[in-house]
């Protein structure tokens, strides 16, 4: 097969934090001839483990994943690397004629790997988070986002539309941490890889109470397996670690500077984590081409992706 002509399929399997999409991602990858890109932000450091609920190394043997443990905690990392990263990694799996997975729950990296991204200074990810619970607790948050992009970006504001949550966000979080308008910066535009790519997104859907009940699990297993003490040690070896603000971590650093006892501690990484899954699935029920699933869709899932991965590569003739 033409590796220069032949679209590129790439299936996503997306949702909120512990909504079970590593052990559903496994259980498809082993079917699907699939290799895993991980979507997050905070997997690519390394050392940070417990926190991030990183696939274990048995199963990163059994299945190649990419961009989780390729950088120091002290290194920088914005959607900007994630996007250049994710580009390798798509081209690496597809030249050996296996389907590249993206999965996780960070949509702001996943939508600059569909779009292309500005080619701007490094933006922190935490903006982008700050930027979602400011518009959050407003009564209509895309109105309020497009206003204030108006006033920020007047030409930013015509060309985006006051639906485009991604844009938006992404054009007030440049205008932020660079100070720079949009308007006056330059796309950069998708390779012409990019347009071949045929893109396949699923996304777990749990009830609110599972998903509450998943998440506290989650959390009490954390702890159970030395979470503050990882963070104690991360801490100590790298104080400027920007992940250390991330959901969890942030947490661990107030308990050990004795802000919190450790029933806040528990509370309060579960809280946050549940504000977290609100904003994601925000983020997805945005997107037109995510088809909600559960668990045990996991066998129509093969055969649909089997089916079109079979219908792309015999549309021009191909064997």
């Amino acid at each position: 097969m033409s590796q220069t002509s032949e679209p590129q399929m790439i299936l996503a399997l997306l949702g909120p934090s512990a909504s079970g999409k590593t052990a559903l991602s496994v259980e498809l990858a082993e079917q699907l001839n699939a290799e895993i890109i991980s979507l997050d932000s905070t997997t690519p450091f390394k050392e940070f483990n417990i926190g991030t609920s990183k696939p274990d190394l048995l199963t990163r043997k059994k299945i190649p994943h990419y961009l989780i443990d390729i950088l120091d905690p002290t290194d920088p990392f914005t959607a900007f690397d994630f996007v250049k990263k994710a580009d390798e990694a798509i081209s690496d799996i597809t030249s050996r004629q296996k389907l590249p997975m993206i999965v996780g729950g960070t949509y702001f990296y996943l939508k600059g790997l569909q779009n292309g991204m500005y080619a701007i200074p490094p933006v922190d990810p935490a903006i982008v988070e700050i930027l979602e619970k400011e518009f959050e607790e407003m009564e209509n948050p895309l109105e309020a986002m497009h206003k204030t992009l108006q006033a920020a970006d007047p030409a930013s504001a015509k060309t985006i539309h006051s639906h485009d949550r991604y844009r938006m966000i992404r054009a007030l979080a440049i205008f932020r941490s660079t100070g720079k308008r949009p308007s006056e910066l330059n796309l950069a535009h998708p390779k012409p890889a990019q347009h071949r790519r045929v893109w396949v997104k699923y996304a777990l859907l749990r009830s609110r109470h599972d998903l509450t009940q998943l998440i506290t699990q989650r959390t009490d297993m954390m702890l159970a397996q030395g979470f503050v003490e990882e963070v104690k040690n991360l801490r100590a070896k790298y104080p400027a670690a920007k992940a250390l603000s991330s959901i969890g971590y942030a947490e661990c650093v107030k308990f050990l500077n004795n802000e919190i006892d450790h029933k806040q501690l528990r509370n309060e990484i579960i809280e946050k984590t549940r504000q977290l899954a609100k904003r994601q699935m925000t983020w997805l029920r945005s997107d037109p081409e995510i088809r909600f699933i559960d668990s045990r869709d996991k066998d129509r899932i093969v055969l649909e992706v089997s089916n079109l991965i079979f219908a792309l590569r015999n549309k021009k003739g191909t064997p």
